[in-house]
């Protein structure tokens, strides 16, 4: 098997839908998802993180990953979460391509807030989170920057063809009418409220959806903090300047803090109850087979 492709962006950045598109691909395969923590568990050499992501892919799909990519020479790993295990990527340098997503950050703080995570519970630490995150991936990138393709959500949305043919020139691959069409393939992932939109076709305006949910204290506040990274990225200010007082920064702590622990807690047990059912429904296809 060739070297992996990693696909990388802040969580709510597009990393599923381009993950869709590219999986409707007949010679691409990308695994969405994996238990991060137990793929990188030995990390001592780019064998080992493959075997890792080997042992993962077999747990969630019941199929070793080499039957699973036989027919399709351009395979990889899509996970938000990689921005944390920048360190153990580097190794992949220079055999492996990665592809960075970017949404604009005041998009990406306001699904935070929708969503409810714990992530970003409000406008303050959305933008910190995203503004961190970015600017780790990008100085990763500025390390091999031919072994990179840098993308824009809105970019999907709102010019999805010519950016398709930008990625699969990339990959060095056709452009296959089936990406155009991926709404209309099958999905080897469910449905949830999360990624409904995955399943739908490029929606543009879901790239401007902030500007109607967010106050405009939250937008001036989000700009206040990621504002020249944004405008580096492309993003035109709408705000005003806003200096926060310390009440108010003390306020964006503690809910943080204490709002964001509850949300870690409800999602955890969601995803127990989700990770229960996933691996009945496991046991249930392997003993069919």
């Amino acid at each position: 098997m060739l070297s992996p492709l990693f696909i990388m962006g802040t969580q709510r950045s597009g990393t599923t839908l381009l993950t869709r598109i590219l999986s409707a691909h007949p010679e691409v395969f990308i695994q969405n998802e994996l238990d991060l923590p137990k793929v990188f568990e030995d990390s001592s050499s780019t064998e080992a993180v493959i075997k890792g992501i080997e042992k993962q892919v077999y747990i969630e799909n019941g199929s070793e990953l080499a039957n699973l990519v036989k027919a399709a020479p351009i395979w990889g790993l899509k996970d938000p979460q990689l921005t944390e295990y920048i360190d153990v990527l580097r190794n992949f340098l220079p055999a492996s391509k990665f592809i960075i997503i970017v949404r604009d950050g005041r998009g990406v703080t306001n699904s935070y807030m929708e969503n409810k995570w714990g992530l970003g519970t409000n406008a303050y630490y959305g933008a910190q989170r995203w503004k961190r995150e970015v600017e780790q991936q990008l100085e990763f990138m500025s390390e091999m920057p031919e072994n990179f393709l840098f993308i824009r959500y809105e970019d999907i949305v709102t010019n999805f063809k010519p950016t398709l043919e930008q990625v699969c020139q990339f990959l060095e691959c056709s452009l296959a009418p089936e990406m155009l069409e991926y709404d209309k393939q099958a999905s080897y992932y469910n449905v949830q409220r999360e990624n409904v939109h995955t399943f739908k076709k490029p929606d543009k305006t879901l790239s401007e959806k902030w500007k109607f949910k967010l106050s405009q204290f939250e937008i001036d506040v989000v700009e206040n903090v990621a504002g020249d990274l944004l405008e580096k990225l492309g993003y035109k200010k709408i705000g005003q300047p806003v200096k926060l007082s310390k009440l108010q920064l003390f306020y964006f702590k503690w809910h943080q803090k204490i709002i964001g622990e509850i949300q870690i807690q409800y999602r955890w047990r969601q995803a127990m109850w989700r990770a229960r059912k996933q691996q009945k429904e496991r046991k249930e296809r392997w003993d069919r087979q």
